[in-house]
């Protein structure tokens, strides 16, 4: 399967997330798979809210009613696209991780229809961002910016490079700029602010090595493409989120070398996905 795969539950950021699909189908000349699974255990709290009391048809039903609905809210009448509607009797995070295992992209709400709203993450958006071998889109409801620059974080991994290679050819496709941040800290991380050992000159030139490699390595032509590139003397994740301000999309690698991969999911990249200002895209790490 080539295409969009978005994940349909029900809820405001679902709906969002669907209407963004939509959009970058059209720009893409692909199509959209609009998926709502649904388990016994597993259920979106709309469904389960619908067909209490119902049995598995009725439930079916239900779901294929609320899928519909998300569909004829988000489509635009004057530039419709494709849409493959999908219901699945399946845990949320398995059905789609598996649609989109063959797709180019995955599109989620950050947070969906949820018995647990308390959560900033949905458990659904986690599982797949920490799983899918498919770049990842998360889109909270409050997004809806369609121009601005599309910004991207690297730091020399092979991760935040291909992160890189990817958010290029997002910008040519919608005709904006790329903006390439790079963020530095010539202190180490728990010292204080004057650090007498530092040799900032020496730290600043290495940075923009840094800076300038990644640039060599993942834009293979500029004549197409306005590159805007950062060098930020700040934490990684302020210098991103300070940096998709006017931003349309912001794209990071899943994890990378020091700020940004800590853990599975970088700290860098967990915090963008909670509180970046525009869609977050994650590419997933490189085998």
């Amino acid at each position: 399967m080539s295409g969009i795969v978005v994940g349909v539950d029900g809820s405001i950021e679902a709906e969002q997330a669907l209407r963004w699909a939509m959009r970058e189908a059209r720009t893409r000349g692909t199509t959209v798979t609009a998926l709502l699974a649904w388990s016994p255990k597993h259920s979106p709290a709309s469904v389960v809210t619908m067909s209490v009391g119902s049995g598995q048809h009725e439930t079916e039903t239900t779901a294929r009613r609320i899928l519909e609905t998300a569909i004829h809210n988000a489509t635009d009448p004057r530039c419709p696209v494709p849409v493959v509607e999908r219901v699945e009797a399946r845990h949320a995070p398995d059905a789609l991780l598996a649609a989109a295992g063959t797709a180019d992209l995955l599109v989620v709400g950050r947070h969906g229809a949820s018995r647990l709203p308390r959560l900033l993450m949905g458990s659904v958006s986690a599982a797949c961002v920490h799983r899918s071998t498919t770049p990842v889109v998360v889109v909270r409801a409050d997004q809806s910016r369609t121009n601005g620059p599309v910004v991207v974080g690297v730091d020399g991994s092979p991760t935040s490079i291909e992160a890189l290679r990817w958010a290029a050819g997002e910008a040519r496709l919608r005709g904006a700029v790329l903006r390439v941040v790079h963020a530095w800290a010539p202190v180490p991380v728990g010292y204080p602010a004057v650090y007498v050992g530092v040799d900032f000159e020496a730290s600043e030139k290495a940075a923009r090595s840094v800076l300038d490699a990644c640039l060599d390595a993942g834009i293979a032509q500029r004549d197409t493409l306005t590159v805007e590139d950062m060098l930020v003397t700040d934490g990684a994740t302020h210098a991103l989120l300070t940096a998709t301000e006017d931003a349309q999309l912001l794209v990071v690698g899943s994890r990378g070398h020091g700020g940004f991969a800590e853990l599975l999911l970088g700290s860098v990249t967990h915090q963008c996905l909670h509180h970046a200002p525009c869609p977050v895209v994650v590419i997933p790490a490189v085998a």
